[in-house]
């Protein structure tokens, strides 16, 4: 049964836990309102973010999968339905799965994350956390740094390095020993002075410039604006640039059906240095592309380099229908380069109406990009989340959430076709692709799970759920 939207639930989550106290502290080893993950780039750890949406424990946290612990346990033969589970035995057959009809050989096996999370590795950070973005402040050799928005109370992009040892990691942003983060890793105004600017409310989702530039960028849902973080300040990142509202970095909704303004994601072209865009001033600064999230295009901006601030281009009407229509909001949701390394197609996931757009983003006559849209295909309902699986045989494809009808789309990116329609858990949300192990995390945010989806071509299990890491509320 399609599902109302993702505002409207966490609007509710919060107006359940009314009058019911000081909340306790938050679990350093569960999955709880989970909304953002990452995949560690050397394939063993899957970094999750704990939303803490309905303001039911004191905290959002960052949690870390061990996916090794994880393949051995999945190696072995699962436990019945109603077993127990344990350390010797962390996983069973899902008892849902194993009930329905014709459900033999099509079983779910799920996992007690309890058994695949250190607690040592877990931290408390602000409520209402968000997607993770990787940095690598001094090269592949040196720490990962996470960067995590959060929406609710003192809102914040929290920094957390991870430290590599021998046969593990180490997990820092200055915490306690109760695991929070301290103040020292939590940007919350401009140039971290206490008397400047705070952070917008509404961060969206963060991300960190690939092509050398050291800054990171961050859209607001409401208010028509953008944020800039310089990843190279001398104490950590540093915000840098808000944009102002009345700028209107963000476009209002079109033919004044209302007053929303904000945006959602960003990601990057690839700049050639034998053909640069004009706008990128001989590849000397970013070309970066943002989804509106109330009006139904992109907006094209950069950074004036050596000022540290946002330099705003045009914005690009990518929806093909009639905007009244549409009959519903937001428009837009996820954008990302079909090849980050060449930049000449971009992915745009349209909300309303639910789509998927192929985006011709090649050179024109100028010099600059066409963004033409040239392709669309519709979608479940209520897309917003993207990711793409690039096999190294065969055919590319695009995964898209639908968190009201509970399902993740596949679009086969050559016939640009949606070739399956995989029905997971309540809420999909954020999407990761473990290319080395051939599987696709599904974060669901209102099952508190997450979902593995076979990508093997050689399965008959493939664009299936077959696993499932949590055993939900």
């Amino acid at each position: 049964m399609p599902r109302v939207s993702h505002r409207w639930c966490a609007a509710m989550l919060l107006l359940a836990t009314c009058g019911r106290g000081e909340p306790e502290p938050a679990d350093l080893q569960a999955l709880r309102l989970p909304t953002g993950a990452l995949l560690s780039p050397d394939g063993a750890w899957l970094f999750v973010t704990n939303s803490n949406l309905d303001l039911g424990v004191k905290t959002s946290t960052l949690v870390v999968l061990n996916l090794r612990a994880l393949d051995q346990a999945f190696a072995e033969p699962p436990a019945p339905a109603d077993a127990e589970l344990s350390s010797v035995t962390p996983c069973r057959v899902s008892e849902a799965m194993s009930k329905e009809t014709g459900a033999e050989g099509q079983e779910v096996v799920e996992c007690d994350e309890r058994y695949f999370i250190q607690r040592e590795h877990s931290v408390r950070l602000t409520s209402g956390a968000g997607n993770i973005a990787l940095d690598r402040p001094i090269g592949d050799e040196g720490p990962w740094r996470l960067l995590v928005p959060s929406s609710l109370e003192e809102r914040a992009v929290t920094w957390i390095d991870v430290l590599r040892e021998a046969g593990g990691i180490e997990v820092d942003c200055g915490q306690d020993a109760e695991g929070e983060c301290d103040a020292a890793h939590s940007l919350q105004r401009l140039g971290n002075d206490p008397a400047a600017a705070r952070l917008p409310s509404d961060p969206a989702r963060i991300f960190v410039d690939r092509e050398g530039y050291r800054f990171a960028y961050l859209p607001h849902l409401l208010g028509a604006r953008m944020t800039l973080i310089a990843l190279d300040a001398e104490y950590g990142p540093k915000i840098t640039d808000i944009t102002e509202a009345s700028e209107g970095f963000f476009a209002t909704e079109p033919l004044g059906k209302g007053v929303l303004a904000g945006g959602f994601a960003v990601d990057q072209r690839a700049c050639d240095p034998d053909d640069p865009p004009p706008s990128t001033e001989g590849c000397t600064r970013p070309l970066l592309y943002a989804s509106h999230r109330f009006w139904p295009g992109v907006r094209l901006f950069s950074v004036e380099t050596g000022r540290d601030t946002i330099a705003r281009f045009g914005n690009h009407w990518l929806l093909g229908v009639n905007p009244y229509a549409a009959g519903d909001r937001p428009f837009m949701g996820e954008v990302e380069f079909l090849d980050p390394e060449v930049g000449d197609r971009l992915l745009a996931v349209h909300t309303t109406p639910p789509s998927l757009s192929l985006v011709d983003t090649s050179l024109g006559p100028s010099g600059e990009p066409l963004n033409d849209p040239i392709d669309s295909v519709a979608l479940c309902h209520n897309p917003n989340l993207l990711a793409i699986h690039r096999p190294k045989q065969g055919e590319a494809i695009a995964f898209i959430s639908c968190y009201s009808d509970d399902e993740v789309a596949a679009v086969a990116l050559g016939s640009f076709s949606v070739i399956a329609t995989i029905p997971v858990d309540d809420g999909p949300n954020e999407l990761v692709v473990d290319e080395a192990r051939r599987k696709l995390y599904v974060v669901h945010t209102l099952a508190s799970t997450i979902g593995v989806v076979e990508l093997d071509s050689a399965s008959p299990r493939r664009l299936q759920m077959i696993r499932r890491i949590g055993l939900g509320g």
